[in-house]
């Protein structure tokens, strides 16, 4: 009987306890998994899958009611690719009714603190005198960042706003190079130059000269047909008028 209610217990085994620190990119760390041991001669086996390429150490500990558990120590140093990733606790108890082992499991997602990655400049808009530009800076970071945009012209840079999106009316003063650069409490990145060039007209007014230039190309083209096949049907009617004289005479 008694081996009966001991399986029974295990049928209805808790999930494990999961203890994860502060994560911060650069920092080794521990995760600590947890897992009753309710059978001490046959502790449970706790993994980390998966296990971040770190390493694993396993230690049995008493507790304050005299049971025992089992805990599984990750260490490893966590990476921005960590963050978001879900990794799993598995406890893995070996005894259980026909001998199957019993699994219980806890699922976390890491949450791991960063500076900016991947700063870069998108650019919406056509850059034409008078147009509306947008320009948005994309970063990856945890916690998020604050965005600063900076030009540079004739080797000099100044600050022109704190936000994610710059947006103007295109003028030839804002030709230059546009720098963003993010940031937040772990570090600060740039993006890559972006150089803006504004002509000194409009895309209307550019439609219109192109217009007018296709046009006269278009006129200048059907004249020069219209001369080459002149020239063609000219020496046949002249040819034609000798013929016909002569077979007069």
């Amino acid at each position: 009987m008694n081996t009966i209610t001991f399986f029974s217990q295990i049928d209805s085994l808790a999930e494990p306890d999961v203890t994860v620190p502060v994560l911060r990119e650069g920092e080794k760390v521990n995760l600590t998994c947890t897992a009753p041991a309710p059978c001490p001669s046959h502790p449970p086996n706790v993994i980390w899958a998966p296990a971040l390429g770190g390493d694993v150490t396993q230690r049995t500990q008493m507790n304050a009611d005299g049971t025992q558990s089992v805990s599984a120590i990750l260490n490893f140093i966590p990476s921005f690719q960590h963050h978001e990733l879900k990794v799993n606790c598995v406890s893995i108890h070996p005894l259980h009714r026909e001998d199957k082992p019993l699994l219980s499991h806890k699922s976390v997602i890491l949450s791991v603190e960063y500076p900016p990655k991947k700063t870069r400049i998108s650019l919406s808009g056509l850059v034409w005198l008078g147009n509306n530009v947008t320009l948005t800076c994309q970063s990856n970071a945890n916690s998020p960042a604050v965005h600063r945009w900076f030009l540079k012209r004739a080797g000099v840079e100044e600050e022109l706003s704190i936000s994610r999106v710059l947006s103007f009316t295109a003028a030839q003063n804002n030709t230059g190079e546009y720098i963003c650069e993010a940031q937040n409490q772990y570090g600060a990145m740039n993006s890559t130059n972006l150089q803006i060039t504004v002509p000194g007209i409009s895309f209307h007014a550019f439609l219109s000269t192109l217009a007018v230039f296709l046009l006269l190309k278009f006129a200048l083209v059907a004249i020069l047909i219209f001369m080459t096949y002149r020239r063609r049907k000219e020496p046949n009617r002249s040819v034609s008028i000798i013929c016909a004289m002569a077979y007069s005479s």
